[in-house]
């Protein structure tokens, strides 16, 4: 009898181990299609996502395998909690699990059929989940095929790790090594490289600077060489800035790191000079010239998993709520720290507290940091400052004057990825834009300062440049290069400094990006021990015939034409000399900003509504004195308004923004967004309505909307 109890034994054991075993296999093949294969994706076709943040292999490959084995281990554990109380209980929630993670699975799907409403995304995503959970249920084939698709999850993984751009990260093939030169230079060389930043952003119709407007880039320019007609040869970040250290046009598939750039301005000086080195997009300089405090294993993988999440949810999200989410497609990095929520709030009289992380308000630390790292050249080797700062660009936060926008999320609606969806919306993010390049300048004036404290300024060689422009046309994209948009992409401002000079210039040849590098080495006597594709801008006339970014390019005198075209926009819309109304309307009602209500012509009250959001609300029932946050644009939702409607908003009897009301592209309630300017607003509690516009521009009718605060 002790024999068969052996025997029987070992027969039951395998059956009860093959259950779970069954069970984990179909949660390894659904997690596998709803979570790693979207994630593995999206991120194997984006490197730059973990050589940016320095991810080593063993972070990757550690990454890749919690998000395919971690999920299923999970859900599997949880099940056999349960099952070791309830068999039953077991097998019911085991289908719950298949359901939801079929439902996830749906949304995504049913997202690329371009079906964009929240109520339908999230019922079809349900009903294909009950349906998948039902299958599972009562049909054996469909039990047996989720087992066999357990091995679909593995493939994803090897596929991710080992046949994608990721895999250049993972399997290394071999230390990089720069080219070596022994260097003797002494000029200490500043290099401060800003970021969508076109240079028509600066000028007059005259093509001068604006010195009203921006005095410290009139400053810098009174007192440098200004070469008036650089071109860009990418307006992605991650290629721009390698194209400009290495000297060199963009090579396919390179990934922004030492290893595929390992021919750069730093490692050219490195040997000789002192690396004060801060860069945001990139990892060009060698930890061994540029000491980085990556943190350890733990932050990094904290820094990591956290991005992934919000990555993630942009991948389920209805677009509706994408737009309540982190904006995941202005940095390779920390989108956690554009969440509203870090903005926290006291007691309900006091104003939202702005904690130091929210909106990348780093930016300005790492600019503070980089200005008081800048110290008087001495007897020892010469140093290299580099600074490449996400200023302006997006998001557009700050107002001329250092004073931050306080509001619900840092996106700026009217954009569906890179193309802007609304002529109006895209005019309102080039009023911030150019708003935050006012705060800039603001911040150059405390470089230049310093260089001026420090002797650098007449020492040392001073490069200011941008990687790439930045474009705001309704129908068109902002970043991505088309036949309209290519010069305001293409050209950015470069000002160069020369040890000693001591009287402003501008230059009109056209240069290009890569030759940055070679004038560099020109100034300071260096020869480049590789092949460039620029050439030192002090060397003669001779100059491109063409304007290309990434794969679309015109002849330099039809990029020239566009350019003034666009220039001529930018001033019939916004103007010059002081920040005025003019950058607080859009559409054909602009002209109302700044005007009396009680001039105007106002129709009787209508059933529509307004609701200003939680954050404006606050704000406008009590402004504190000097307060550091401004609450514009007002922003909120629209009852019984149609989208495309004139809207305007009075602060305290005056009208202080004019837009149009908009639906986001995945539907949701009418909206506005008005950008008031940071005088519309007064200490206290602000009297605010909104109104309704219509009629002729010449005179148009008000019809007052019930507006409440939230």
């Amino acid at each position: 009898m002790a024999v068969a109890g052996v025997e029987l034994s070992r027969i039951a054991w395998p059956g009860r181990l093959g259950v779970p075993a069954r069970r984990g296999a179909q949660l390894l093949a659904a997690s596998g299609f709803a979570l790693a294969q979207p994630l593995f994706d999206l991120l194997g076709k984006n490197a730059e996502f973990f050589a940016v943040r320095g991810s080593t292999p063993g972070d990757i490959v550690l990454f890749a395998l919690v998000v395919t084995f971690g999920p299923a281990l999970v859900l599997l554990a949880v099940e056999l909690v349960v099952a070791a109380v309830s068999a039953p209980a077991a097998s019911v929630l085991h289908l719950v699990f298949i359901g939801f993670l079929g439902a996830v699975f749906g949304v995504q799907a049913l997202k690329r059929t371009d079906l964009t409403g929240t109520t339908a995304l999230i019922a079809g995503a349900v009903l294909i989940g009950a349906a998948l959970a039902i299958a599972a249920w009562r049909v054996p084939a469909v039990r047996s095929f989720l087992t066999v698709l357990a091995a679909a999850p593995i493939l994803f993984l090897a596929l991710f790790l080992l046949n994608s751009p990721v895999s250049k990260l993972v399997v290394s093939s071999g230390d990089a090594e720069a080219a070596a030169i022994r260097i003797r230079a002494t000029t200490p060389v500043v290099f401060l490289l800003f970021d969508e930043f076109p240079v028509i952003d600066l000028q007059r119709r005259d093509g001068t600077i604006d010195a009203e407007r921006f005095p410290n880039f009139a400053r810098l320019a009174a007192g440098s060489t200004w070469f008036r007609n650089t071109t860009t040869l990418s307006a992605s970040t991650t290629v721009a800035v390698p194209a400009i250290l290495s000297g060199q046009k963009p090579k396919k598939g390179a990934l922004p790191t030492f290893h595929d750039h390992p021919n750069n301005l730093f490692t050219l000086l490195g040997p000789r000079y002192r690396m004060v080195v801060k860069e945001s997009q990139t990892r060009l300089c060698p930890q061994r010239l540029c000491k980085r405090a990556d943190g350890d294993t733990g932050s990094r993988l904290s820094s990591l998993y956290s991005d992934v999440r919000e990555v993630y949810l942009h991948v389920i999200a209805p677009p509706a709520l994408e737009d309540e989410l982190p904006v995941i497609d202005e940095s390779w990095g920390n989108f956690g720290a554009a969440t509203p929520e870090t903005l926290g709030e006291t007691d309900a009289g006091a104003p939202p507290k702005v904690d130091l992380r929210t909106f990348y308000l780093s930016r300005v630390r790492d600019f503070n940091g980089f200005v008081r790292a800048l110290r008087r050249p001495g007897n020892g080797p010469p140093s290299l400052y580099f600074l490449h700062v996400l200023l302006p660009h997006t998001p557009w936060l700050y107002f001329p004057d250092g004073r931050v926008r306080g509001v619900a999320t840092p996106n700026a609606p009217g954009r569906n990825g890179e193309l802007w969806l609304n002529s109006q919306l895209a005019e309102q993010a080039w009023q911030r834009h150019l708003l935050q390049l006012g705060y800039t300048d603001r911040l150059l004036g405390r470089f230049l300062r310093r260089l001026h404290s420090t002797g650098l300024w007449d020492k040392g060689l001073i490069v200011v440049t941008a990687d790439h422009g930045v474009s705001f046309r309704g129908g068109d994209l902002r970043r991505r290069p088309t036949r309209k948009n290519l010069a305001e992409l293409a050209f950015t401002p470069l000002f160069i400094k020369l040890p000693s000079e001591d009287k402003g210039r501008v230059v009109d040849d056209h240069v290009q990006t890569v030759d940055i590098l070679p004038t560099i080495a020109g100034v300071l006597g260096v020869k480049v021990p590789w092949k460039t594709d620029g050439r030192s801008v002090l060397t003669g006339p001779t100059r491109p015939s063409r304007v290309q970014v990434f794969d679309v390019a015109a002849p330099y005198a039809r990029a020239l034409a566009l350019r003034r075209s666009s220039l001529a926009r930018q001033l019939s819309l916004f103007g010059t000399g002081t920040w005025g109304p003019q950058l607080a309307g859009t559409g054909a009602y602009r002209g109302l900003v700044g005007s009396s209500v009680a001039t105007l012509h106002v129709a009787g009250a209508s059933s529509a509504s307004a609701a200003v959001d939680a954050l404006g609300s606050k704000l406008l029932r009590r402004l504190p004195p000097k307060s550091g946050l401004v609450p514009s644009p007002l922003a909120g939702t629209l009852a019984g308004v149609r989208p495309g409607a004139g809207v305007a908003f009075a602060l305290n009897g005056r009208i202080a923004a004019v837009s149009v009301a908009y639906r986001n592209p995945g539907g949701g309630p009418v909206r506005f967004s008005l950008l008031a300017g940071e005088s519309a607003f007064r200490t206290g509690r602000n009297v605010a309505r909104v109104y309704v516009v219509s009629g002729s521009p010449s005179r148009p009718t008000l019809e007052p909307v019930s507006t409440v605060l939230r």
